[in-house]
């Protein structure tokens, strides 16, 4: 299997080297040919799918463009630790390559085996939301199964993600793709209807310490059905589980903090300070029980329109539940807040409830 990768290892040393330079001559010299040499790379290493690195050098190549661009967003701790991701990532997958460590190249790519599903029908708790001006917009959606179909159980947590590339020269809204349909002929918004989508044809994943991921081929279909009311039979988290899976995970170096979430359930919280921070987010300080949670809210695009929404929530007397996901990074728990849950279902709090003009969706449909 690793003989095919071999063509691989030219690209990975030059991937090293240019990250070695970079980081001996300093930022200020990294040019056009620097992120061109690296966007070279990225894209082979994906076209190979080896993912994890793929994304690891797309987050390193966008920190350097905003350096270089001068964007208040630019965050040299978050480069620092990327670039020195992509580093170990790179050597580490040449190494197991040459050496013919099947083993140690599977653990670098990271990617589970899929089981092919004939049919399963899910629904939607929350949907996170990253935009990056002019580079792309990306949803992840948290699904759960309604229904039991082997090897899936019901009320199994689903995931379901989607990139689009955004255009620089075009101001749209990220949820503008949404309305957009795929090569699979449905429009992602159909899962924001509240209501049971089925899905025929597809693939899921399983991933330690993670929620299954759902792969669609070009087969696949998602039709929507009735709408689902039995929302609170998922309104429920476990801590104790949580504090054993965390026992029991072992980090590496190549890991990252995010990769262990949980998918947590506030039902009762309480604001705390909230402050500026200067990695262009605001930290709200949330506590729910006896456990005390920081919600990291974007001032970008992808806080829109989650950071005001919060600000609200928080003003309220009478706060509504909450469901989000929760990471652990350096001894605290991180939490990103993604719904509010009524007695009508979730409330989708990243998601503008603003209309997409039709204009709108044919600039975008233009590009895409």
């Amino acid at each position: 299997m690793l003989a095919q990768h071999q063509q691989l290892l030219p690209i990975l040393d030059e991937l090293v080297r240019t990250i070695e330079e970079l980081l001996l001559a300093g930022l200020t010299t990294a040019s056009k040919s620097t992120i061109e040499r690296i966007d070279v790379s990225f894209k082979e290493v994906s076209r190979m799918r080896l993912l994890r690195l793929g994304s690891t050098m797309r987050i390193a190549n966008e920190e350097i463009g905003r350096f270089n661009a001068g964007s208040a967003q630019f965050s040299a701790k978050r480069l620092a630790f990327f670039l020195g991701r992509t580093w170990l990532l790179a050597g580490a997958t040449r190494r197991a390559i040459a050496d013919g460590d099947e083993a140690a190249f599977n653990r670098m790519m990271w990617t589970p085996p899929s089981q092919p599903m004939e049919r399963l029908k899910v629904v939607t708790l929350g949907v996170s939301k990253r935009v990056v001006p002019g580079a792309f917009a990306a949803f992840e959606f948290r699904l759960r199964a309604a229904d039991a179909a082997a090897p899936v159980e019901k009320g199994e947590p689903i995931l379901w993600s989607c990139v689009f590339p955004m255009r620089k020269d075009l101001d749209l809204p990220a949820e503008a793709f949404l309305h957009l349909p795929q090569k699979q002929k449905f429009r992602p918004s159909i899962l924001l209807e509240k209501k049971v989508v089925e899905v025929t044809k597809a693939a899921v994943s399983r991933q330690g310490g993670a929620a299954t991921r759902l792969i669609l081929g070009d087969a696949s279909e998602l039709k929507t059905g009735d709408a689902f009311e039995d929302w609170q039979s998922f309104w429920e988290w476990d801590p104790a589980q949580a504090a054993e899976r965390l026992r029991q995970h072992a980090p590496t170096p190549i890991d990252l903090e995010i990769e262990l979430q949980e998918e947590v359930f506030l039902d009762d919280w309480e604001p705390g300070e909230r402050r500026e921070c200067e990695e262009a987010y605001d930290a709200i300080g949330v506590r729910s029980r006896f456990l005390q949670f920081e919600a990291r809210l974007d001032r970008g695009p992808s806080g829109n329109p989650l950071n005001a929404v919060m600000g609200k929530l928080a003003e309220k007397k009478r706060r509504p539940p909450l469901f989000g996901v929760a990471h652990y990074e350096s001894c605290r728990l991180v939490f990103q807040p993604l719904a509010a849950l009524g007695k009508d279902g979730p409330e989708y709090l990243t998601v503008s409830p603003d209309k997409i003009s039709q204009a709108t969706l044919v600039k975008a449909m233009k590009f895409t």
